[in-house]
């Protein structure tokens, strides 16, 4: 079906709310920052097509979640028109439109032609329309259920009465104009987002306003999970988070947290987010099935050098260099009663050094996945994000090469203490040297940890302290945090990070971890704004280092 331009019908702009049908402006040509350009939807005649007459109204372009359709669907000078009819069922939705709290809406489409122009601006004379949803940040801040050109500030006459001179002058401005309005619209601060656009103020301000706004109100923002907020927090959804890459209606808190560790963090690409791992708060207090867990718990229960009593440093800007006390030949008076002055003993040191190393790594997602509004699958995505991060970066702290952007890890590191495990099984007499010789190093022994292979257990369960004993090495007891036991009264953790040949006893104080900001995901594989994705790329950017190499002992079978 093409569409017809009627210039006459213009008082069709009358906002019509009888029953369940509401007139509505679906789309216009005001200008969409999209990853490399703008985008223009041109609204003329002959530009348009539909997929059907009646388009089926949609909730957040969720494809299972019909709530409507939308019917008499007209050109109307630039804009595109349709009377918008909910199904009676949804009355929630009918009360919310017509009290004004939802109103904003968004086409899905697919682009069938389209040009760069002179200025850089990507013009789309060709594009073919599926549906219309209901959303609550609109990609065009001018489509919306009852929405006149007086409703809201229009971007494009704004830029023309602007005198700007340039193409990237007028591209900046579009971007900042488009983001405000979006951003201002998603939390009810319309009118003052418009102020923001007419006096000029920057993304970054008014983004900050929007913050204030959201902590002096504590709002609660959540249109896919409902997994509720802690200690006066917002909620946070990490689907909604990954659904806001590519549909801008999805773009509320989450978004706001992933601007913020940008100014730590710069993103690889347009096309992601980083998830903030310390906002990603549930309780059991809103929903039934509870999502009680952040990405960080689920990471800690995953990663067995999470669970050990390592150093951290977290929010990192940069490289950080960290002092290491490398001798010193004990104390020295320095005044004592009827003498001079000794001299001073100084203490020789060194620093060791925590620098970004980014890691990528595919994380299997769906399409159909992420549209599911659940508990269940909020909490099955945080913990599919964090299994990937936890194995690989357990591998990287105990085994990283050092070389070709690979973190150096314990076991590569110069200068720890080596002694052979025995043959083929560890014995009793090597434990002891091993030990000893952390000892002679003047590490201190009570805060010693053991690091083992799975594939080892039944080994050291077998194997006894002493000949004419019964007592085996290893103490099974199975503990939270990932502890299978005890080893010379030292606790025992099993990793297959390690392998079997090689075993790990230290302290690991003396293991400094750094990290740089949450994890970004970027999608691999989408179709325009419909979105069918496959898998992510989850990026991580952290570090580790040994600062007292003499503090561990690596163990290995002759």
């Amino acid at each position: 079906m093409k569409l017809v331009n009627n210039n006459n019908s213009e008082t069709l702009e009358v906002e019509i709310r009888n029953g369940a049908t509401f007139e509505g402006t679906l789309s216009t040509e005001t200008p969409v920052a999209r990853e490399y350009e703008d985008e223009i939807l041109l609204h003329e005649e002959g530009n348009i097509e539909l997929h059907t007459d009646k388009l089926p109204l949609l909730l957040n372009h969720n494809q299972d979640e019909q709530i409507g359709i939308v019917e008499g669907i007209r050109l109307v000078g630039n804009k595109l028109k349709g009377m918008i009819r909910l199904s009676d069922e949804r009355t929630d939705l009918i009360t919310d439109i017509q009290e004004g709290i939802r109103e904003n809406l968004s086409i899905g489409y697919q682009v069938l032609n389209s040009y760069v122009d002179d200025m850089g601006q990507k013009i789309v004379d060709k594009f073919k329309i599926f549906e219309v949803s209901l959303v609550p940040v609109p990609a065009d801040p001018n489509s919306a259920i009852g929405r006149n050109q007086n409703h809201q500030l229009s971007i494009r006459s704004f830029i023309e009465d602007s005198n700007m001179e340039t193409k990237k002058e007028i591209r900046q401005e579009r971007e900042r104009a488009s983001e405000i309005l979006a951003l201002a619209s998603h939390h009810g601060m319309e009118q003052h987002g418009n102020e923001a656009v007419e006096s000029g103020m920057s993304l970054e301000s008014f983004r900050a306003k929007v913050l204030d706004h959201i902590s002096n109100k504590q709002e609660i923002i959540s249109s896919s999970p409902v997994i509720s907020a802690r200690s006066g927090q917002e909620e946070y959804s990490v689907i909604n988070a990954i659904r806001g890459i590519n549909d801008v209606s999805m773009r509320g808190y989450e978004w706001e947290l992933s601007k913020d560790l940008e100014r730590s963090q710069p993103k690889t690409s347009d096309n992601s987010v980083i998830l903030d791992t310390r906002a990603m708060v549930g309780s059991s207090d809103v929903v039934q099935t509870s999502v009680d867990t952040r990405i960080q718990d689920f990471i800690q229960q995953k990663s067995v050098i999470m669970n050990l009593p390592v150093t951290n440093f977290s929010g990192l800007q940069g490289d950080l260099k960290i002092p290491v006390g490398t001798s010193a030949s004990g104390f020295t008076p320095l005044v004592t009663d009827g003498t001079t002055q000794s001299a001073e003993t100084d203490l020789t040191f060194s620093s060791k050094s925590l620098s970004a190393h980014r890691f990528a790594d595919v994380v299997p997602l769906s399409y159909g996945l992420l549209q599911q509004a659940s508990p269940d699958m909020e909490n099955y995505v945080r913990r599919t994000i964090a299994d990937t991060f936890a194995s690989n970066f357990d591998d990287q702290v105990i085994g990283g090469s050092g070389s070709s952007g690979n973190v150096l890890g314990i076991l590569n590191t110069t200068g720890i203490n080596t002694e052979s495990a025995g043959g083929s099984e560890i014995a009793f007499a090597n434990i002891l040297n091993a030990i000893a010789s952390l000892g002679t190093d003047n590490i201190d022994l009570s805060n010693l940890v053991w690091l083992v292979n799975p594939a080892n257990i039944d080994n050291l369960t077998s194997a006894v302290k002493y000949s004419s004993t019964a007592s085996p090495l290893l103490e099974m007891e199975i503990s939270e945090g990932g502890q299978i036991g005890t080893m010379m009264g030292y606790p025992v953790y099993a990793t297959n990070r390690i392998s079997a040949d090689n075993y790990i006893l230290g302290d690991f104080s003396q293991l400094a971890v750094g990290n740089w900001g949450g994890i970004e995901v970027k999608l691999n594989e989408f179709f325009d704004n419909r979105r069918f994705i496959s898998s992510l790329n989850a990026i991580y950017t952290f570090d580790s280092v040994v600062m007292q190499p003499n503090a561990f002992c690596k163990m290995t079978k002759a």
